[in-house]
């Protein structure tokens, strides 16, 4: 793996506070290529969080660890192939997966996006995940509160919003967050392997759900 000075995305905003949102615009936008990527080769991440972003030497994305990683291919009839194993970060998962329901590994990835997103702008978690059980309450309830310090513009709460909602039906897709009107802002060329953010990955996807794991 190359080296990534900068360290990962907690240890940049631990130091140095919230992004300015157009910093986060940037790189959220290389983030959700990746992302993007991924889904359109039917691999789902399933463990997206700041921990798991590196950023190298000129500041661009890094995707790491896809030890939860699996493929998530649609079936005959295009239906989205469901998972069962909890796996990732409490504080960064939907609430279908809190409750443990079968659930679709791509809008997970969505709704960790939206967690990393709001850590990007406000420099905390949107929910306190000492409590699961009331971080779900809230989750369900959706109540997402934004600070009242920081200047973060309706577009970019339009898509944490939406990124963040209980109702995985009303959950967008990656294409769709990338053509949210926030993201459209600045003109961004199509994700390719040659653009600035980069996957690495020490194994491959696993083609079927592991033991319950959770961390």
């Amino acid at each position: 793996m190359e080296e990534a000075p900068h360290g990962d995305l907690l240890e940049y905003v631990q130091t140095r506070g919230a992004m300015s949102e157009r910093r986060a615009r940037e790189t959220f936008r290389e983030l959700a290529e990746a992302v993007s990527y991924c889904h359109a080769q039917d691999i789902c991440h399933r463990d997206l969080k700041c921990e798991n972003i590196l950023l190298d030497a000129h500041g661009h994305v890094k995707l790491t660890d896809f030890g939860f990683a699996r493929d998530a291919p649609s079936d005959d009839r295009g239906r989205p192939t469901l998972s069962q194993t909890y796996c990732g970060s409490a504080a960064y998962a939907s609430p279908e997966v809190l409750r443990g329901k079968p659930y679709q590994p791509s809008s997970y990835d969505i709704w960790s996006l939206g967690v990393v997103l709001y850590i990007m702008v406000c420099g905390t978690m949107p929910f306190d995940d000492s409590n699961v059980r009331k971080m779900l309450r809230k989750q369900m309830d959706r109540k997402l509160n934004f600070s009242s310090t920081r200047v973060i513009s309706q577009e970019c709460k339009a898509l944490i919003a939406q990124m963040l909602t209980p109702d995985v039906s009303h959950r967008p897709t990656i294409d769709e967050v990338l053509n949210s009107r926030w993201l459209r802002t600045t003109p961004s060329a199509p994700p390719t392997c040659s653009a600035a953010w980069r996957l690495e990955s020490s194994s491959q996807p696993s083609t079927t759900d592991s033991p319950m794991v959770a961390r």
